[in-house]
């Protein structure tokens, strides 16, 4: 039997928050809050009716909350569309800097500053190790902050697509290392990352450097190797499209939840990094109900980013490499079709009938009352 999130939160939500009120932060409440009236009464939406059949069908608006696994689909493929379009004629690579496991009980505690230093670190560290290596040449890269494990368990880390290829301003002209070749080693760019990332705590955020325990700051010293990984991914498209369906969606797909077992406990479906084979992962109510949790950012997070020639302050020297590279003028971005409204009753259309209001919705804790629609 399926089971959704909201069917979950309404069930089990009201003993989670008040066994654990004090783990719980406004943007919990909201994350809930959106999760629980997405597609119901409370977002409005709109009516229509099928020009065959006469039925009436109700349409209630998403809550595009970035945490709700029912949405974000469509933002996906604009999201995809756009940065494929950018996308240049050479090789790209997959570049992940993950962090110490000391680390990630910090990243809890103070998520919103590092968070942001875990992304803006990262780039510089790629910025700094490429300029170093070819003389001033710069990089691009996009990066996405992604905060889980195949079993929704915390771990931080940074995704980034970059092109295999460095700029040159000065001489104007571009450097290309060799086929299937990254512009530098994985080991320069593990140990500028792990400087940059101490350096910025400790000049930026002296009181949460201060509250380093011996093995954090041990995890953040010289004699702790970090691991960075290059992978080779091609063109880019079949990157940009993983990372897609982490941008704007939640820790889990729709489809892995499974429904409860003979015990009461959720059946979450994942997939072993090692064997590359599905498996199921049980766990209690409440235990799933954390993990989703610890991935709800600060509000205003932006988890996505830019940088160096591929930011968007940067189409003139974007459209020079191209130029350089004989690609031409980027091309427009693709427009994507929407499905259109038919009757589920008989398949005809669907004609607009007018806007359904929308009901207010309770402040405070989540309301668990169980919204219906027609």
């Amino acid at each position: 039997m399926s089971l959704s999130l909201a069917d979950l939160l309404r069930e089990h939500w009201q003993s989670y928050a008040s066994a654990n009120r004090s783990r719980l932060c406004s943007a919990h409440y909201r994350a809930v809050r959106r999760v629980l009236a997405c597609r119901t009464p409370e977002l409005g939406g709109r009516l229509y009716q099928c020009d065959g059949c006469s039925q009436h069908h109700f349409a209630y608006h998403s809550c595009n909350h970035r945490n709700c696994p029912q949405c974000g689909a469509l933002d996906q493929q604009l999201w995809s569309a756009r940065q494929e379009a950018r996308l240049l004629p050479v090789p790209y690579f997959m570049v992940t800097f993950t962090i110490p496991a000391e680390l990630r009980s910090l990243c809890l505690t103070f998520p919103g500053q590092l968070y942001d230093l875990l992304l803006r670190e990262s780039a510089g560290a790629l910025s700094d190790v490429i300029a170093t290596k070819h003389k001033g040449g710069c990089s691009g890269s996009t990066s996405v902050f992604h905060s889980w494990g195949r079993q929704m368990q915390q771990h931080p880390h940074i995704h980034c697509i970059v092109p295999a290829l460095a700029f040159d301003p000065d001489k104007d002209k571009i450097i290309h290392p060799d086929k299937d070749t990254f512009l530098v080693h994985f080991r320069p760019l593990a140990a500028r990352f792990r400087s940059r990332l101490r350096s910025a705590l400790e000049k930026h955020h002296p009181a949460i450097f201060g509250t380093l325990t011996p093995a954090q700051s041990a995890a953040l010293g010289t004699g702790t190797t970090w691991n960075v990984q290059l992978q080779h991914v091609g063109r880019g498209v079949t990157a940009l499209r993983y990372l897609a369906r982490y941008v704007h969606r939640s820790a889990f797909a729709p489809g892995r939840l499974l429904g409860y077992d003979a015990h009461g406990r959720v059946r979450l479906r994942w997939t072993c990094s090692t064997t590359g084979r599905d498996a199921v992962l049980t766990l209690t109510p409440h235990e799933f109900i954390r993990r989703w949790l610890l991935h709800v950012l600060p509000r205003g997070f932006t988890r996505v980013r830019h940088y160096g020639f591929l930011s968007s302050a940067a189409k003139k020297t974007r459209g020079r490499i191209r130029l350089l590279l004989g690609a031409g003028p980027e091309p427009e971005v693709a427009q994507q079709d929407r499905e259109p409204f038919c009757c589920r009753q008989c398949g005809k259309a669907l004609r607009y009938v007018r806007e359904l209001e929308r009901l207010p919705m309770p402040r405070g804790p989540p309301m668990v009352k169980q919204s219906t629609s027609s």
